[in-house]
């Protein structure tokens, strides 16, 4: 029995390293091609410790590329869709869990059809509709898609958040004297927090990665994010790894930071409760 314990162990923690090392090694690669010079880059076999380091691509994209102005524009429109996304889905899936009226199951399952759909297939029209009334190649025009393309998953997230507060809460605080307005701000907020944090990082990560409505709503350096300027070192005279390298490192910093600091609420708020219908 000891053997065969020992044994599952150690097949356990080997299978386990494989997938950490299947997982990790594309970053680690990344980080370490931004550090590699031209001549490493194409060398047989690969150099996978790149000795000495070099910061040439770091300074290629720092100083010749707007690489600042791209990373400004994605945390403006990361910080700027992700509340408002959660703060707009939370009231209707306040709505949807705590109310019962004629279509409402028909609602909820248009709301997640909708998010089924490929982004490139409402890109174009909403081109069209931004340029229309001026909103084309604007920051203001990603904040409002990436707002509204968030929404159907935070509604169906979070309306499983409501769902698990128990009913008997509810009346209490409306024997109590409490608006609907207060209920949802005061009792069922405080009481959800860790699926509207869960909720936040889904909105943030979609928004800092997203490339197709990014590649088809802006054309200027004003407006274009960081996928965009990845997307970019590649051209008609080749491949820039060295330099996508650089981008992709700083790129993964600040979202590998802010998912860090807040891993334990994702942890707690994805275990919380279950979506119930």
């Amino acid at each position: 029995m000891i053997a065969r314990k020992l044994l599952n162990s150690t097949l356990f923690y080997i299978a386990l390293a494989l997938a950490i090392l299947w997982t990790a090694f594309p970053i680690y690669w990344m980080i370490a091609t931004s550090f590699k010079s031209g001549d490493m880059l194409f060398n047989w076999p690969p150099t996978y410790f790149p000795y000495p380091l070099t910061l040439a691509n770091y300074e290629y994209i720092f100083r010749l590329q707007p690489i600042t102005k791209f990373l400004t524009n994605s945390a403006i429109v990361a910080v700027a869709s992700t509340p408002i996304s959660v703060a707009l889905a939370a009231l209707a899936a306040f709505g949807f869990s705590r109310f019962r009226f004629r279509g409402r199951n028909l609602l909820m399952f248009l709301f997640l059809a909708v998010r089924m759909l490929p982004a490139l297939i409402i890109a174009l029209p909403l081109f069209m509709m931004f340029r229309s009334v001026g909103l084309h190649d604007s920051l203001l025009g990603l904040i409002i898609v990436y707002t509204a393309f968030n929404m159907p998953f935070n509604i169906w997230l979070l309306q499983g958040f409501f769902a698990e507060v128990p009913s008997e809460i509810q009346d209490s605080a409306l024997i109590d004297g409490c608006t609907y307005w207060q209920l949802f701000m005061q009792v069922m907020i405080p009481l959800i927090t860790p699926g509207l944090v869960a909720s936040a990082i889904f909105c943030l990560l979609l928004a800092w990665n997203e490339f197709s409505f990014a590649l088809t709503l802006t054309y200027t350096v004003k407006s274009q994010t960081l996928p965009i300027a990845i997307a970019g070192m590649t051209n008609d005279r080749g491949t820039l790894f060295g330099s996508m390298g650089a981008v992709g490192t700083v790129a993964t910093l600040p979202i590998l930071a802010f998912a860090l600091y807040v891993q334990k609420y994702l942890v707690q708020g994805l275990t919380a409760g279950a979506v119930k219908g």
